[in-house]
């Protein structure tokens, strides 16, 4: 194998790696996609369960919410207080 060919393979290679580089990060689009709206359907759902609409099934899954809600809450309360000092 002479140094062109050694040349050729080396450039499809990397051009090889470009294109898969290229679509895991379309993947990667897609996948923050279905994600964003799991969350957008979560949130819908949370909301109705507030109002009345939802099914009992979810409740301790709101109140998981709720608590880690009221924590983070808290967590912020306390960098605030860090930040001041």
């Amino acid at each position: 194998m002479g140094f062109k060919d050694i040349m050729k393979t080396v450039k499809n290679e990397a051009g090889d790696a470009v294109e898969v580089t290229k679509l895991k990060a379309k993947i990667s689009k897609e996948k923050t996609t279905v994600k964003d709206n799991y969350e957008k359907i979560g949130e819908i759902i949370y909301n109705r369960y507030h109002q009345g609409g939802a099914d009992a099934e979810l409740a301790p899954m709101i109140e998981e919410i709720n608590a880690a809600r009221t924590r983070i809450d808290e967590y912020n309360q306390e960098i605030s207080k860090v930040k001041m000092d």
